[in-house]
């Protein structure tokens, strides 16, 4: 299989369909309040994806009520995790079916000690403010070590694009690659050629 591509951060259904049909491995949608990019749980159900696209809902420290009600009415297939604590868990017989992933820094992973066993693990640039769509690359260097070090599957984000996602796969060597802003015609609208040029690029097509 060539690198897993995901496009996160999709903000209607017009956008989803016509990602859609360019056939990335996953797609991403946003369940922070907070982010400009939020769409709430209740309305990304309600969009249809083709089988084979797994779709993942993006957390920031949730509690298990709070997954448990969006991965539902979200129909996730995946539960993506920011900025929680190395002692965070979750029940993984109620969650029965979901993968999840934990989002961090190279850094924040290098010195993690969590007892819970992640499906993934996605490394992205920091921003206080912000959970992904920052534009900033992360660590590179460092994320090729972990690749090499850690068993767990990584994806690379943050400041990905089209021009410069080619050499970070041919550089960090990840399982899988995430892009959201890096893909945009402007806040919360994909550009579909940049989408397309993306998923080409990193698959070495």
């Amino acid at each position: 299989m060539g690198t897993f591509v995901k496009i996160c951060g999709i903000c209607s259904e017009g956008d989803l369909e016509q990602i859609s049909v360019l056939k990335p491995d996953a797609v991403g949608f946003i369940q922070w309040p907070k982010s400009k990019r939020y769409v709430p749980a209740e309305e990304v159900g309600r969009w249809e994806t083709p089988e084979g696209i797994r779709r993942v809902g993006v957390f920031v420290c949730p509690d298990e009520a709070e997954l448990a009600h969006a991965a539902q009415y979200g129909r996730f297939d995946v539960i993506q995790v920011h900025k929680v604590h190395d002692g965070w868990s979750l029940d993984r017989d109620f969650f029965q079916g979901l993968e999840v992933w934990r989002a961090s820094t190279p850094a924040e992973l290098y010195h993690t000690e969590s007892g819970f066993s992640f499906d993934r693990f996605l490394l992205d640039s920091y921003d206080e403010k912000s959970v992904g769509g920052t534009g900033k690359t992360c660590d590179w260097s460092m994320a090729k070590t972990l690749v090499r070090a850690v068993d767990t599957p990584i994806l690379l984000a943050g400041g990905l694009t089209p021009d410069n996602v080619a050499e970070a796969v041919a550089e960090v060597k990840p399982w899988g690659v995430d892009v959201s802003s890096g893909v945009e015609k402007e806040l919360r609208v994909k550009d579909l050629e940049k989408v397309k040029a993306f998923i080409a690029a990193a698959r070495g097509a």
